[in-house]
């Protein structure tokens, strides 16, 4: 089951207002396709996506979370959702597939 959370901008002023507590995030294209899915302290985690400047990295233009509670349940719970695009897709999402392989 997909995060059930609406897209929001990916931004700086949005991800400002994210708590830093754990959890899973979806990082998405302009078309709202998924292209990476990551978990771990929210507010650090989305901030170190965007490239050095004011721009977040080549092709992220959204993003959406949940919180897990802890650091365990947020790998579960990203290991799930990487399991659940991979069953749907047959790949992981594109910047997943360079950080492993």
């Amino acid at each position: 089951m997909p995060i059930g959370k609406r897209w929001s901008k990916y931004t700086k002023d949005n991800v400002g207002g994210v708590s830093n507590i754990y959890g899973t995030y979806e990082l998405a294209d302009g078309d709202k396709n998924v292209v990476y899915i990551g978990e771990g302290k929210l507010y650090d985690r989305l901030m170190a996506h965007f490239a050095t400047g004011s721009g977040p990295i080549p092709a992220v233009s959204y993003f959406r979370y949940e919180a897990t509670g802890s650091k365990q349940r947020a790998s579960q719970r990203q290991n799930a959702l990487l399991s659940e695009f991979k069953r749907k897709y047959g790949k992981l999402p594109w910047y997943n597939q360079k950080s492993r392989g």
